[in-house]
């Protein structure tokens, strides 16, 4: 019985070891690199999908390419700088009220964004949809949820500003990662005029801790935590920094905050945070009935694309006339 017990106490405490060393490697070498290399969605990915090359082109919009390059942030395969691959789509009523930056989800592109740029571009509002960096066709290794990609969208309004001349006002859509990013950006881009998220996360901390609970069941938060201070070392950013709720409290643009209330991935408690801290003057909370992380659009319908279009119609200021003389 002795030896029976001693056996069984060395096959546990090697079995703990075990564990142990495996929780360890997978917090340093693979954990890490979860969150900030999400799976690319190519252009061969979309056109094996739909059989055939998806642009804007293909619901009859009139496009043109639009790539712009950005800091890197860090040395990458000898660069310092990467390209977004992206599109300027242009309204089909000229002239336009302004132009809408429209901001995909992770692990996703720009071509989930073109039937938003449809609905716009039919209540006159050019839109820009382009890659997010490690996302797609853009270049760059890592997903830094907002830290980096905040600045993206300033240069992509400086781009335009460039290449697209004229007092044109800007707004911003985003879904889940692009929602949050969006709402990043407000609080430091007074260009923007208004926005449209849809579920975004409250912080970045948080929403990592509720996918690595749905993933493996206990709350061992020690384990994320531990992984996401060698995420920071490889992607050069600061975790706690990524708060879009935190940033709301920044944001005066008139906003629209939609999330479904059974949305598994993503709380429709953290849209609601992101919501009330918001100093907005204007804002609408849209909580969907039955609504996932995924169908709001499709739940919606026509409805909801219209309630979306309306809410930058009323919100977009009237473009001035340029004014000439002393």
């Amino acid at each position: 019985m002795k030896r029976r017990l001693r056996i069984s106490l060395w096959i546990l405490l090697f079995t703990c070891v075990a564990i142990a060393i495996g929780v360890a490697y997978a917090t340093e070498h693979i954990l890490p690199y979860a969150p900030i290399r999400p799976n690319r969605v190519t252009t061969l990915d979309l056109t094996k999908i739909y059989g055939s090359e998806v642009t804007p082109s293909s619901v009859g919009l009139d496009y043109t390419t639009f790539d712009v390059v950005v800091p890197a942030h860090y040395l990458l395969k000898g660069k310092d700088s990467i390209t977004l691959r992206g599109w300027f789509v242009k309204s089909a009523i000229e002239p336009s009220h302004g132009t809408v930056i429209l901001l995909h989800g992770i692990a996703n592109s720009r071509v989930s964004m073109i039937p938003m740029a449809k609905a716009l571009a039919d209540r006159g509002f050019n839109s820009i949809l382009y890659d997010s960096r490690a996302n797609g066709s853009s270049e760059g290794s890592d997903c830094t949820f907002g830290y980096y990609e905040k600045h993206d969208v300033r240069r992509f309004i400086d781009a335009a500003e460039v290449r697209f001349p004229g007092p044109t006002p800007y707004a911003i859509f985003g879904n889940s990662l692009g929602a949050s990013v969006a709402v990043q950006t407000l609080a430091i881009e007074p260009r923007l005029t208004c926005a449209v998220v849809e579920s975004p996360f409250a912080s970045l901390r948080e929403v990592i801790h509720d996918y690595f609970t749905r993933m493996f069941i206990l709350p061992l938060y020690f384990i994320p935590n531990r992984a996401l201070v060698h995420s920071e070392r490889i992607a050069h950013f600061q975790v706690d920094s990524v708060a879009p709720a935190e940033s709301a409290r920044f944001v005066t643009q008139p906003l629209m905050v939609a999330h479904g209330l059974t949305d598994a991935h993503i709380s429709s408690n953290y849209g609601k945070r992101v919501f009330d801290n918001a100093r907005s003057s204007h804002k609408m909370w849209h909580p969907v009935v039955g609504g996932t992380h995924f169908n709001l659009s499709e739940l919606g319908g026509k409805a909801y694309q219209t309630m979306v279009t309306n809410f930058f119609v009323d919100n977009v200021p009237q473009k001035r006339e340029n004014v000439t003389g002393p």
